[in-house]
């Protein structure tokens, strides 16, 4: 770890990191994308028993699901109510403390074995960097698939790294690998590259070799067992994916798809756009910059078969790139070591450069560590809790079937009594004869109408899915989106008013 003055700054990095992730675990609340919650939590309720099959994504139904993350969020459900709260807000919260304290592990074991790789003046921004780049907090904190199997493709390439690698290093890389490869299939090509540098560079490639297939098919019987408890049958949903995919790609039997697909070329503007642009335009720079300088590196065999596969898919979604985004401080200082000491790199440490870039990191990184995930659907979930919401019995959505999914409230997070009556446009039953009864909550887009407003009908604010700060930041950062969404309470509600 170098000279005490260099610990000693580690040490004070790392106990605010800890804080960073402590705080983003309590307010970034809710979820990214809807498989974060409806291949997750969702299937630990219906193993509960409390969701029927028939509310299930049909992923359930197809058996392509590994059982890990449903299972862990099933324990945690149940010991929860055991031993500390019911609350769903609460139970979701544990759900991604626990994620934010084994990302705390898994990142720290990952920069400590990857030092070695790092010049002595370049150690102290990558540590800061794998901790406060802006979106690795957040990151951090999502009990989702994307993060886990990321965290865990990152802690089998940690033995990869360090000065010395050991035979049981080989075996861990492998376990890890194949319980990564089973929560997000598509990493096989990342963690396949990661084995090709590896081994190339072993001196024991046939001993190291054996290792690693001995810890992935070790990974494979712990998935094996944990799919057959979770599905009360015989099943292995690694092997399920495969097989059904293959189908669907020769056509026999296709599967559901989505909608959106994108050009393959889509992935590299994303990285600009969402990784806040300036941020972003580095990073992919420095991706290709350091493909260039140093094609032999880890990272880059790591990283580039994996955009291979996800670029060529036709269906694309930002969350797609998740599993490697604790790769890109890596990215960043060893393309800044590449450059030298030549004019770019005087230019880049140039304080004109450094201090915006920091600035709108700091700033990315507060918003993103304190604003509610996704829509902000369980910031408004939390005003539901409130003393004299629960005692609602109705909530309505002032939205068409485009997107009432965005921003519908799963029934985890209702509390009980409360019924959810879907699509519901106050402005339409106020104009119906005889006009149908209204939902006692309601959740609409904030200024959704000029002539008809929730407000004009008799309803009231009681909750919003953000604040007013956060609404002018994320707009810079996706003016595209939708929102933000305000929950309103019908005067005969007995719910009080509060801040939005």
């Amino acid at each position: 770890m170098g000279p005490p003055e260099s610990r000693a700054f580690h040490q004070r990095v790392w106990y605010v990191a800890l804080v960073v992730q402590l705080i983003t675990a309590w307010f970034s609340s809710g979820y990214y994308a809807a498989d974060e919650h409806y291949q997750v939590i969702a299937f630990a309720q219906h193993k509960l028993g409390e969701l029927p099959a028939n509310e299930m994504p049909w992923e359930y139904d197809a058996r392509i699901r590994s059982a890990f993350l449903p299972g862990i969020a099933y324990g945690a459900i149940v010991g929860c109510r055991t031993l500390l709260t019911a609350e769903p807000l609460q139970i979701a919260f544990v759900l991604r403390l626990i994620t934010a304290l084994f990302a705390l592990i898994v990142v720290r074991t990952f920069v400590r074995s990857a030092l070695a790789q790092v010049s002595d003046q370049h150690q102290r921004p990558f540590v800061l960097l794998s901790c406060f780049l802006w979106f690795l907090p957040y990151q951090h904190v999502r009990f989702a698939a994307e993060t886990w199997s990321g965290l865990l493709f990152l802690l089998g390439i940690s033995g990869f790294l360090g000065t010395s690698v050991r035979d049981t290093s080989w075996l861990i890389a492998g376990v890890c690998f194949g319980l990564c490869v089973q929560m997000k299939p598509a990493m096989i090509v990342a963690c396949g590259g990661a084995m090709c540098s590896a081994l190339l560079n072993s001196e024991t490639r046939g001993r190291s070799f054996v290792r690693l297939v001995s810890g992935g098919v070790i990974a494979m019987a712990m998935g094996a067992i944990v799919d057959c408890w979770f599905y009360n049958e015989p099943i292995h949903t690694l092997w399920n994916y495969l097989y059904k995919n293959s189908l669907s790609i020769s056509k026999v039997h296709p599967l559901p798809v989505a909608s959106e697909t994108y050009p393959w070329w889509y992935y590299f503007p994303w990285i600009m756009k969402y990784g806040i642009w300036p941020i972003g335009a580095v990073l992919l720079g420095s991706l290709l910059w350091l493909t260039y300088r140093a094609p032999r590196s880890l990272v880059v065999w790591c990283i580039w078969p994996y955009l291979v596969l996800v670029s060529v898919i036709p269906h694309k979604e930002l969350r797609f790139l998740f599993p490697l985004v604790d790769l890109a401080p890596m990215v960043l200082v060893l393309a800044w070591q590449e450059v030298g000491d030549g004019g770019l790199a005087r230019a880049f440490k140039h304080r004109a450069v450094l201090i915006p870039l920091v600035a709108i990191n700091v700033c990315g990184l507060v918003v993103a560590s304190t604003t509610a995930a996704g829509s902000g659907r369980t910031r408004l979930a939390e005003a539901l809790w409130n003393e004299g919401a629960v005692q609602a019995s109705s909530i309505g959505y002032d939205f068409d079937d485009d997107l009432i999914w965005k921003v519908r409230i799963p029934s985890f997070y209702l509390p009980q009594g409360i019924k959810d009556i879907g699509i519901n446009d106050p402005c339409a039953m106020a104009n119906a004869l005889p006009p149908p009864p209204t939902s006692d909550l309601l959740i609409a887009e904030e200024d959704c109408c000029s002539s008809c407003t929730p407000e004009g009908l008799g309803y009231r604010p009681i909750g919003r899915s953000e604040t007013t700060t956060g609404t002018f930041l994320v707009d810079l950062y996706n003016s595209e989106r939708h929102g933000p969404y305000v929950l309103y309470a019908n005067d005969r509600s007995p719910s009080p008013p509060s801040e939005p």
